[in-house]
């Protein structure tokens, strides 16, 4: 087979990837054992035991959870990343984080269900994936 033949197969290849991927797009909101996964937010897994609370949406925001988490190395890491802050600044010990859910198969109901869930496994075996707290700064 010459180049002139790979060409067209390899383009036609990825233009039918690209459309199996426009017509079957993979959930913006994931829930798993690991935690949740919003993409495009930027933020990886939330793990269970960063989440602190959760919050239901107001009127206006229907289609969202409010989240607060603990800011674990992990998230400060991001945080620093994000605000592009030297290595060793602290940063605040929790922040709250909106969720949306629009578009994803969960209503905030079943989510906070999930959560709380899990926030009572953790509260049966407080050891259980956890990372120890951050000591504040200063």
């Amino acid at each position: 087979m010459s180049l002139w033949h790979a060409i067209p197969i390899a383009a036609g290849l990825g233009l039918l990837i690209l459309l199996w991927r426009l017509l079957n797009p993979s959930p913006r909101l994931v829930v798993g054992e690991r935690g949740i996964l919003q993409r495009g937010l930027g933020w990886g897994w939330i793990r269970w035991d960063e989440i602190e609370g959760a919050y239901p949406p107001n009127l206006r925001e229907a289609d969202t959870l409010r989240l607060r988490l603990r800011v674990s190395e992990r998230l400060a890491r991001i945080l620093r990343r994000r605000r592009r802050l030297a290595a060793d600044t602290p940063v605040e010990d929790s922040l709250e984080l909106r969720l949306s859910l629009a578009g994803s198969e969960y209503n905030a109901v079943e989510l906070l269900q999930e959560i709380m869930a899990h926030r009572a496994a953790q509260s049966a075996d407080p050891t259980a994936g956890t990372e120890p707290r951050r000591r504040p700064a200063g």
